[in-house]
């Protein structure tokens, strides 16, 4: 269990936010699964991935499981017996460094395989993305001391929000681009056909 010790000398104590986190932790491996699904459904209903579309499935899977790990790391830390403070600093600094990088890499990854502009709802899920790892890095210097341990519950939650917003909208754009293809695909064979 996510056990502290609170005073030197004390009893360990639970972190408050344990349940919470271990939810969360739930939910974001449910996410990973779900899009693992979406994935196979996409290939069963239209071809091969393209590239794109590969990078797009294993962000939003590492984005799952970035929040499955950020999401147990206050409890293993704290197994430890780290004080409170140390707990959520360590944590914050090793959730903000993650996802900075998987924002950051995204866009560099992508501007690889595309070579053109990234359209701006992706500039909007980046920045989101990059800001909360921002804030989380920031929570690792404990400026709220009192607020350290809701700080980082709110950006790795508002994180998987994002991520889950960001999943239901790109399905959509994959669902449009698929019925697209399709109707190319039958005026195309009308036109053989006649």
């Amino acid at each position: 269990m996510g056990h502290c010790e609170t005073y030197v000398g004390r009893d360990p104590m639970e972190l408050p936010d344990a349940t919470y986190l271990y939810t969360l932790a739930l939910i974001a491996i449910g996410y990973v699964g779900f899009t693992a699904i979406v994935l196979i459904l996409r290939q069963s209903l239209g071809g091969a991935l393209s590239s794109l579309d590969a990078l797009v499935a294993r962000l939003f899977m590492v984005r799952g499981f970035v929040v499955t790990y950020l999401s147990m790391m206050p409890m293993l830390l704290a197994s430890f017996e780290l004080s409170r403070t140390t707990v959520w600093q360590v944590s914050s600094t090793i959730g903000g460094l993650s996802l900075v990088v998987v924002h950051v890499g995204y866009q560099v990854l992508r501007g690889q395989i595309t070579g053109g502009p990234t359209p701006l709802h992706l500039w909007f899920y980046t920045l989101s993305g990059f800001t909360f790892g921002i804030a989380l890095l920031a929570n690792a210097s404990a400026i709220v001391p009192t607020a350290i341990a809701g700080i980082y519950v709110t950006a790795v939650t508002l994180d998987m929000i994002q991520a889950s917003v960001a999943f239901v909208h790109h399905f959509g754009l994959m669902i449009r681009e698929l019925q697209t293809q399709r109707k190319r695909s039958v005026v195309a064979s009308r036109g053989r056909a006649k």
